[in-house]
Parts: C-alpha cells; sequence; structure tokens
C-alpha cells in the first residue's frame, strides 16, 4: 500500500514537471529567430530574451529585450507578457521593446490589445504605443519602425553564412572529387 501510494505521487510530480516544462532563449550579441510550436515566428534582438511552456496550448510568451512577432491567427489569442504589462492579439506583426521601467508597442500589421495597470488600449497598424513606469498614462504616437533596421542586419547575417556555406559546399565537392580519383588509381594499380 505504502509503495502504491508512493509511486502515485512519483507518477503525478513527472507529469506536472514534463507539462510546466518552459523553454527559455535568450540572446547576446547575436540575433535569433524562433519558430514557435503554433507556426508564429520570433525575432529576437540583441539581449533580449523569450520564455515560453513547451506545450504552448495557451499561446502565452514572457519576454525581454525587443523582440518582432509575427503571430499566426489561432483559436486562443497570442499573449506577450513584459514586466511591464501585457499584449494580446489574434494574428499580426508588431515589436515590442521592454525593459525594467518602459514598455515599447509598434504595430506593423492588424491590431493588438495592450494592458499597463488597469489601463487597456488598443494599437492599430502604423501606431506605437510607449510606457514608462513614473509618467503619466501610455503615449500614443506614429510608428517608427525601427525593428526593421536589426530585422534587415539579421537577414544579412544569415545571407552571409548561407554565401559561406555554400562556398565551402563548392570546395567539399572539389574535394571529393579528387579524393575520389586518387582512389580510383589507387584501387586500379591494386587490381593490376
Amino acid at each position: 500500500m505504502k509503495n502504491l501510494m508512493l509511486l502515485s505521487i512519483v507518477v503525478v510530480l513527472t507529469l506536472f514537471s514534463c507539462s510546466n516544462s518552459n523553454i527559455k532563449i535568450s540572446t547576446t550579441d547575436s540575433f535569433q529567430i524562433i519558430d514557435l510550436p503554433d507556426g508564429s515566428k520570433a525575432y529576437l534582438n540583441k539581449n533580449s530574451s523569450l520564455e515560453y511552456n513547451k506545450n504552448f496550448e495557451q499561446r502565452v510568451v514572457t519576454q525581454n529585450g525587443e523582440i518582432f512577432y509575427s503571430v499566426t491567427k489561432g483559436e486562443s489569442p497570442f499573449i506577450v507578457k513584459t514586466n511591464k504589462g501585457e499584449i494580446k492579439v489574434l494574428g499580426t506583426e508588431f515589436n515590442v521593446k521592454s525593459d525594467k521601467d518602459r514598455l515599447e508597442v509598434e504595430v506593423e500589421k492588424g491590431s493588438v490589445e495592450l494592458k499597463v495597470n488597469k489601463i487597456i488600449k488598443k494599437i492599430n497598424k502604423g501606431q506605437k504605443v510607449f510606457f514608462k513606469e513614473f509618467k503619466n498614462g501610455i503615449k500614443t504616437s506614429k510608428a517608427e519602425f525601427k525593428h526593421k533596421n536589426w530585422i534587415k542586419n539579421l537577414h544579412k547575417e544569415l545571407k552571409n553564412l548561407s554565401k559561406e556555406i555554400n562556398k565551402s559546399s563548392k570546395h567539399l565537392k572539389k574535394d571529393t572529387k579528387k579524393i575520389e580519383k586518387t582512389l580510383k588509381k589507387q584501387f586500379k594499380k591494386l587490381k593490376e
């Protein structure tokens, strides 16, 4: 009876720990593109972090730093939590920049809903919202889309990396052909 009870506790704890395991990705001095389980993409700028439950049933992420999101439509809303508030969306593209005392959201496509303290603010395409602690509320302005600069740099880095891989691949093919020729000659000599 004691063994059965102990086994039950172990099984429950194992299931609980497996279902609650989070994935955390952090960048320091590089960019990173994350494919989320629902098909959405997160483009992490330098010095940023993203955390989410590996099951991703609730479509909730927690971030710090700057991340551009391209969100696929889903049955449940996509929610980005920061230390200053949260952003709720169904399918759109937007940038979130957050640190310990400010939050900035720019919407490139669609619209999102920002919740800070008890204030809820809808942000539409082309708008930017800025919230800084100890300032008066939420400020709305025209989006500047500065995130496009670092995303462009990310694409350049990926393009350069692709070129290097292709170049290395060509050298590898040449080397492989040389080795094949040498082996054929050696094999021919052995047969004679």
